[in-house]
């Protein structure tokens, strides 16, 4: 246990900064897609509806079925079984999601401009949700870490004495450089890459009527989530990015021959008769 119950200022001035980059690094994506390629801020929305509905909500309610379920210990207490559970479900859900979105609105799109918006939304959301979200509640924690100590958690909690566990969590806010907390923001912009990517590939293979375009988006999906969770079990953080990183650069690659190839031909989503 640290000798001081102190969060440096340093770590906490982090800390905001990468929250609020959260919010403003995808809110400028769009401004640079809406004001260079002519993408609509209805597809960033959109993207900002779907995650949750699908990621959150949808593959949340199944993951819980299952893990806390029968097969849970079976899952959990296997690496490769729990990286590929995960990371299927993942793939499923959100590429799912993603397809079901440009089906819907076939009619609105004017080409793929409107995926990079809708990535952004997407990606962002996601940022903004789950790093944004974190970076906001260690800030408070170490508020009242600051101020009063346990008893100032104890009191910002409002359910008690803190049990070991809880206290187990704290010591890395009050142990960890300010520079660690960099990390969510460059692994935010590694997923909202990932995210552009994939919502390219997706708008092609919707645009194609090609089932084959969302099964690759699907398997390369799951395997970008595998892998995380796979690195992070047995690499520092430093590993764990770079293997993410490895994988954005690939699919952005990839998307960018995808985005050109739509662009060159003209090709929108058609309207389904």
């Amino acid at each position: 246990m640290p000798e001081s119950w102190n969060v440096s200022s340093a770590a906490m001035a982090v800390m905001a900064l990468v929250g609020l980059f959260t919010v403003v690094f995808p809110l400028g994506l769009g401004l640079v897609f809406r004001r260079k390629f002519g993408g609509r801020w209805r597809f960033f929305l959109l993207g900002c509806v779907v995650f949750p509905l699908f990621a959150l909500t949808l593959e949340g309610s199944v993951n819980r079925a299952v893990l806390y379920g029968p097969m849970g210990g079976a899952v959990t207490g296997n690496l490769w079984l729990y990286a590929l559970f995960g990371g299927a479900m993942a793939g499923i859900f959100e590429e799912c999601g993603r397809w079901a979105a440009f089906r819907l609105t076939r009619r609105w799109s004017r080409g793929p401009e409107d995926a990079l918006m809708y990535g952004a939304g997407h990606g962002g959301i996601e940022a903004a949700l789950l790093a944004g979200s974190m970076m906001l509640n260690n800030l408070l924690v170490s508020v009242a870490l600051n101020q009063d100590g346990l008893a100032g958690v104890e009191a910002l909690m409002g359910t008690g004495p803190l049990s070991d566990a809880q206290i187990a969590t704290l010591v890395p806010l009050v142990t960890a450089p300010a520079g660690m907390y960099l990390w969510s923001g460059f692994e935010r912009v590694v997923a909202i890459a990932i995210h552009l990517s994939l919502s390219v590939l997706v708008y092609a293979a919707v645009g194609n009527r090609s089932w084959k375009g969302l099964v690759l988006a699907i398997l390369l999906h799951a395997g970008v989530d595998a892998c995380a969770i796979l690195t992070s079990a047995w690499l520092p953080i430093a590993g764990v990015e770079l293997a993410a990183l490895i994988w954005a650069v690939g699919l952005v690659l990839l998307a960018r021959r995808t985005y050109a190839s739509l662009r060159l031909s003209g090709q929108k989503i058609p309207e389904i008769t």
